[in-house]
Formats: structure tokens, sequence, C-alpha cells
């Protein structure tokens, strides 16, 4: 049985240099690219991640991201393959952060529980 996978859209600036992120990030390369669009299909994480050129993605709200993974190695292989690709790295206790060339910030989180690899929208906190 197939899980349900995540989708994400984002408008990048140039498909080509985001696509460089997503494949360090990701560990693997795009399913397709046409004009324009690149987009990732994976089992694990169960994700369909879409990447437009936007003329305005500068404008555009950045978003926000947690790629958890069950085992610290793969925190490990994500922040070589990132470096590898010229991405500045932020240690944090459970992880790694890194920002994309638009401007989203992506987290990869061990955590020890996790019954595999997902990735999930992170909210910001507001005031309270």
């Amino acid at each position: 049985m197939r899980s349900a996978r995540t989708h994400i859209y984002l408008g990048v600036e140039n498909a080509d240099q985001s696509a460089l992120f997503y494949e360090a990030l990701l560990g693997g390369p795009p399913a397709s690219r046409h004009s324009g669009m690149t987009v990732f299909e994976f089992e694990a994480p169960p994700l369909v991640l879409t990447l437009e050129t936007h003329p305005k993605s500068r404008a555009l709200a950045h978003n926000r991201f947690a790629f958890d993974v069950p085992e610290p190695e793969h925190v490990g292989k994500a922040a070589v393959a990132l470096r590898r690709a010229g991405v500045r790295l932020r240690l944090q206790d459970e992880g790694i952060e890194a920002r994309d060339p638009d401007g989203n910030t992506w987290k990869v989180r061990f955590v020890p529980h996790a019954k595999g690899c997902s990735v999930v929208p992170i909210r910001e906190e507001g005031p309270r």
C-alpha cells in the first residue's frame, strides 16, 4: 500500500539552482524537468516537490519545513551533501538547518521514534 505523499509547490527564481539544493537535501535527482519547472518525487520521504520559476519569487512568502529522519546518519549525509553543494548550515541540537536559494528554511531533524522519513511544515509561533 502506498502512503500519502506530502505535496509542496515552491516558486523559485532559478529552477536549476534550486534543484541543486534540493538534490543535495533529499539525496536524489529530480523525477522530471521541463521548461522552468522541476519535480522531485520520493517514496521516502513520501514527497512530491515542485519547483517552478517565478519572476518575483523573492517577493513570495518564505516557508519553513522539517525533514524528519529516524537515524542520525541521515542528518550527517544531508549535511555533507549540502556542504558539498556550497550551502551554509546552522547546527542545532536535533540536526541542521539550511536555507534554499530563495530563502525557504529547511531543517533536517533526527527524530528517534519516527517510523520513517517525513517532511512537515513548521508553523511559526506567534506572540501569546
